[in-house]
């Protein structure tokens, strides 16, 4: 009785400790399913496909995701057996259980990695290729910019961080921030460089328009002194009756002088009739000067 006794109580203690165990598992389970993923896991679930240089790290981040939320799903055991064996049954499906749980989460956190990774790597030659182009976008803008800039410092500045970015291209240690900085630098002088074009075709057209403008302003210049030196030949009185005009479009101002009056070296009569204040002609068709003097006539 005192051996039945006995393998009853170890029995009965047996359960007891596995019970325990059990439930202590199931609490570890539950706690670790409600504890958020590490921010990287986070991140890297943001990231698709075509954002990876390698496709398999995505692939591989979905399986270990799915992998964990069913056991996160996963039914835990009660932990209220009768029995010492059905609860020592419990207990090892309980921390089979939070084992699988925690390498599940591990397989995540290690996908997550391996995504990021793989995207910074795609990002990296993204940035490496496009600054690629635009350096030598920028070079046949120095080549088809000589002599077509108003400042040629700029293209000297241009030239300077083509060199630079193409150095950085070359080295495979680039880092992205400095790849990226290249990228904003170079724009600035491709930017500077355009400007400067802009700058010169616009001088160049005013230079145009002045040149086409100087023959015509010289040759009314010409002509506005032609008109002085002409007044300057026909100036002085009109004499009696004679009224003076000071517009461009001629007009008769009528006959000046009396008859019988000599006008002219040659004497006689020469009564005037004016169609300006330098323009005058006698009776006899002849062209005089105010005063009646013949300049010409036939």
């Amino acid at each position: 009785m005192a051996g039945t006794a006995g393998v009853v109580a170890f029995n009965v203690h047996t359960k007891d400790e596995a019970i325990s165990d059990c439930r202590h598992y199931t609490a570890q389970i539950r706690k670790l399913a409600g504890t958020p993923l590490a921010g990287t896991v986070i991140e890297a679930a943001k990231v698709d496909k075509q954002g990876v240089a390698d496709g398999k790290t995505w692939e591989m981040l979905q399986t270990d995701q799915k992998k964990l939320s069913d056991l996160a799903q996963k039914n835990v055991p009660a932990c209220d057996a009768t029995s010492r064996s059905a609860a020592q049954k419990q207990e090892s499906v309980a921390a089979a259980s939070l084992k699988s749980l925690k390498s599940a989460r591990r397989d995540v956190g290690t996908s997550a990695k391996a995504v990021l990774v793989s995207r910074d790597a795609k990002t990296l030659k993204d940035v490496r290729d496009a600054l690629t182009a635009k350096a030598g976008q920028a070079k046949q803008l120095l080549d088809s910019s000589a002599g077509n800039v108003a400042d040629d410092a700029t293209r000297t500045a241009l030239s300077q961080q083509i060199d630079a970015a193409n150095g950085l291209i070359g080295n495979q240690q680039s880092k992205l921030v400095d790849l990226q900085q290249a990228a904003q630098t170079l724009d600035g002088a491709v930017n500077a460089v355009n400007a400067s074009v802009q700058a010169k075709a616009v001088a160049d057209a005013e230079a145009a328009q002045v040149a086409a403008q100087a023959p015509a302003e010289a040759t009314q210049k010409r002509a506005s002194a032609r008109l002085k030196s002409s007044g300057s030949a026909r100036g002085g009185s009109f004499g009696s009756g004679v009224r003076s005009s000071t517009t461009s479009t001629p007009q008769i101002h009528g006959f000046a002088g009396s008859a019988g009056e000599d006008h002219g070296p040659e004497g006689g009569h020469h009564d005037i009739m004016c169609f300006g204040p330098h323009d005058c002609l006698d009776r006899n068709g002849n062209q005089v000067d105010g005063n009646g003097n013949i300049i010409s006539g036939n």
